[in-house]
């Protein structure tokens, strides 16, 4: 029997539309003959129930709303396989982006003022406003950051990632170490919380090794591979070119690689260059690229761990950063210099 309703179940299983409800959500309230009738009815007209609407006659929805800067991003991939493999048996994980360009605010709003459980910040901006934080007056809207907060409105989330600020400082501590002397740190848009801790890592390195720093060790430009060629355009154009580059992430290093590849400037005989977060194609370069890994799988693990303990114990949820080991991969993108 194909579109089969409750009221069907129950006149075929002879009791109430109450009782069929009960069987459905609260099953240790009715009896067990009773159950047995019913879910028998149940499988012989494949009745299936509308989960959403019990959900929302109960005042919950079962939704976590997760929000990146930009989807198709290999980062942001791997740690919603984390949150999945934590939330994806219990919750419906809705996905979207902050940028405005490509988001209905309107819809968000709605979304989370009626309908959201939780929310993971990965990366991003808040795409709703901060009145809604507030469902009500006795329970405040949980929200977890998956990575580094990146505005100071944030800081009163709990979050999980790494100590980007040391994961820097290691990286370019290295680069010394392998005798580089002129390093350029290629970083995100100025002002930007997203690459302002590792960029600060950069400059405690050089400054504790009694390298100079001015400002032409720092080069601001998109977090994306075009930026990354950007940022390199402008370097090469020196007289006087730079033995490292450490990128605040791969995307960029690894569009500095393909447009020294283009220029004839060797790597890493020439210039060694470093990326940040080890995405799947950092690995597959050519050369393959030095970087630093972020567990990312673990990251979302994390988050979603968190956002679980806000929901279910709100008073236990201190806000705190959980900070997750990092590592540098050392490739051939990176060597000596004499």
């Amino acid at each position: 029997m194909s579109n089969s309703t409750i009221v069907e179940v129950a006149k075929l299983a002879g009791v109430s539309v109450t009782t069929v409800s009960r069987c459905l959500n609260s099953p240790e309230k009715v009896g067990k003959k009773t159950l047995a009738r019913v879910r028998r009815v149940i499988e012989e007209i494949n009745f299936s129930p509308n989960m959403l609407a019990q959900n929302f006659r109960r005042g919950k929805t079962n939704i976590i709303l997760v929000v990146v800067h930009e989807i198709g991003s290999w980062l942001f991939a791997e740690i919603l396989e984390g949150i999945r493999a934590v939330l994806g048996t219990r919750y419906s994980i809705i996905l979207t982006e902050s940028r405005p360009e490509v988001n209905d605010n309107n819809f968000i709003e709605m979304l989370v003022a009626k309908q959201v459980e939780g929310v993971i910040l990965l990366c991003s901006t808040l795409p709703f406003s901060k009145k809604l934080i507030e469902k009500n007056k006795s329970k405040s809207l949980p929200i977890v950051i998956g990575l580094e907060p990146i505005s100071a409105d944030l800081g009163q989330f709990p979050s999980v990632h790494i100590d980007n600020y040391q994961a820097a400082y290691d990286a370019t501590q290295y680069l010394i170490t392998s005798g580089h002397k002129d390093i350029v740190f290629v970083s995100g848009p100025k002002q930007s919380f997203v690459t302002k801790d590792r960029e600060l890592g950069f400059c405690a390195a050089i400054q504790s090794s009694k390298l100079p720093l001015d400002e032409v060790n720092i080069v601001h430009s998109d977090l994306t591979s075009n930026g990354g060629v950007n940022a390199a355009i402008e370097i090469f154009a020196r007289s006087v070119m730079p033995t490292a580059i450490f990128c605040a992430n791969d995307d960029m290093a690894l569009g500095v690689l393909g447009l020294a590849s283009r220029r004839g400037v060797r790597v890493p005989e020439d210039l060694s260059i470093m990326g940040f977060d080890d995405t799947r194609y950092a690995a597959i370069a050519n050369p393959p690229l030095s970087t630093v890994l972020q567990p990312a799988r673990d990251i979302g693990i994390g988050a979603a761990k968190r956002l679980l303990r806000a929901i279910d114990s709100p008073e236990d949820s201190a806000v705190k950063a959980e900070i997750l080991p990092h590592r540098l991969v050392i490739r051939s993108s990176t060597g000596p210099r004499g």
